[in-house]
């Protein structure tokens, strides 16, 4: 796709995007605005946006309506120059090998896995991810990416 070449590539993880949803606010800081200010960007080509399958259905059973996952992520994620990522077998087998060496749950390794194998930095609020995800990957926080 023209113009994707040499964007930042951000992998956006569950929990970020449940704070854009439900617009979270914490000690004064509007956290859903800063994502959604990260999404603009992104459509004005700053950022190339991956979010995986695994996360979509994490926010299903969140309670985030089909719909949402169909026509506003899937179709924000084609403008961005992405789609959906898909677990595949090597995809699968990269996480396992992680959570077992690093220690960790399966699902948060794929996580990793899926940025890993993007290019992409992991954002992320998660406190756990950011600290054991480190040494594999690039993790920050939104409002780091707009600071």
């Amino acid at each position: 796709m023209p113009g994707v070449t040499g964007r930042i590539k951000l992998y956006l993880d569950t929990n970020v995007l449940l704070s854009l949803l439900v617009d979270e606010e914490k000690n004064g800081v509007k956290l859903g605005e800063n994502v959604a200010q990260l999404l603009r960007q992104a459509a004005d080509g700053k950022y190339q946006v991956f979010v995986s399958e695994h996360t979509a259905n994490e926010l299903l059973k969140a309670g985030v309506p089909p719909e949402y996952v169909d026509q506003v992520l899937r179709p924000m994620l084609l403008m961005s120059g992405s789609d959906l990522l898909v677990a595949n077998e090597d995809v699968l087998r990269a996480a396992l090998k992680i959570s077992r060496i690093s220690e960790m749950p399966f699902l948060r390794a794929l996580h990793i896995v899926f940025a890993q194998r993007n290019n992409a930095l992991i954002v992320t609020r998660d406190f756990d991810m950011i600290n054991g995800a480190r040494s594999l990957a690039g993790v920050m926080k939104p409002e780091d990416l707009l600071t």
